[in-house]
């Protein structure tokens, strides 16, 4: 935690920015929900994504192959989010 002084200066700076540019004070302090979503997405959450999307593409082009093999990853995926990879 900062010190009371520099918590006082700090909202000093942000109280000065929102008078002089308040569509940037709220653009600074606003997240959008797609960017909230996007910063909590795992790599392994979008590897289901992407997976997932693939296997939609693959059963509308016809390739039942490729589509139950890319809905197999994405369920593999999808199961494991919890698991927990411990390199001792």
């Amino acid at each position: 935690m900062l010190p009371r002084d520099e918590r006082r200066r700090l909202k000093e700076i942000e109280n000065q920015l929102m008078g002089d540019d308040p569509k940037l004070a709220r653009r600074l302090t606003e997240t959008s929900t797609l960017r909230r979503l996007w910063l909590q997405l795992s790599p392994r959450m979008l590897l289901v994504l992407v997976a997932a999307a693939l296997a939609v593409v693959c059963l509308f082009l016809g390739e039942g192959g490729g589509m139950f093999l890319s809905a197999a990853l994405a369920l593999i995926a999808f199961v494991s989010r919890n698991w927990q990879i411990r390199l001792e």
